[in-house]
Formats: C-alpha cells, structure tokens, sequence
C-alpha cells in the first residue's frame, strides 16, 4: 500500500471514528452490504468492493453517503486492501478517485466533474429542393 493510501486510509478512519452513526444509517449501510451479498465486512473481496461501487452507482448514493459507508467499512474491519480498492477506484471515470474526491475535492464520486461536451447539434438546413411558398 502506497504512503498517499496509508494516510487517506488513516483519514478514513479518523473521519469513522468522528461519526456518530445512529441505527438509521447502519440500517442503511446494512441495505447496501445485504445487496452486495457481504455478510462479514472483514471478510469482504476486491469483488465484493467492485460490486458494492455498483450499487452506489445504480442508487446515485450521496458523496457524505458514500464517505460515511466507507468510513463504517472501515470500523468494521475491512482489510486494507479492500479499502485501498476503495480509494483508488474511479466511479465516474473523471481522473480523480474516490479518495480524491471526498478527501480534497469535495465532489460527487458518482458524477464527472469536469463537464461533458454537448453532443454535437444537427444544423438543420432548408432542403436546395423544395421551394415552398408560406400563404396565410
């Protein structure tokens, strides 16, 4: 595991231990464990974390959400290298990871930040063959 992950892996857990989760939000983060089929967090796959980015995805997850799921991960016992999946993924294939983007940005993991072209405009041009005369 790399320095950078260590320390933000380090902040993950301070973030957690800051947190006061009420049984609402366990509730809540048991509903996303339960979709994903994670019954022990400690025991919890690189796969199993693949899926669980999945489901963020699919239920447009808030950044504080997904930031305090993966803070209670953490208390839990997630081991480090799922964690570390975690942080380097990129949900949104923006350039910037999760970690980045709750830790410095303060973005939305789940959403580009940089914006999007719109797609290209169809320039509608009158036809060279039809000649039509407007009567009112």
């Amino acid at each position: 595991m790399s320095e950078t992950t260590q320390l933000q892996v380090q902040e993950l857990s301070r973030f957690a231990q800051e947190q006061d989760f009420n049984q609402q939000y366990r509730q809540y983060f048991g509903d996303v464990w339960e979709e994903v089929g994670v019954r022990d967090i400690s025991k919890m796959t690189i796969q199993d974390a693949e899926q669980t980015l999945k489901v963020l995805a699919d239920s447009e997850a808030s950044p504080q959400f997904i930031k305090s799921l993966l803070a209670q991960a953490a208390i839990d016992g997630a081991t480090p290298q799922v964690l570390e999946y975690f942080l380097a993924s990129d949900i949104d294939s923006d350039g910037r990871t999760l970690a980045q983007e709750i830790f410095q940005d303060g973005t939305n993991p789940l959403q580009p930040d940089t914006p999007q072209p719109p797609p290209k405009a169809q320039v509608l041009s009158p036809s060279p063959t039809e000649d039509l005369d407007w009567e009112i």
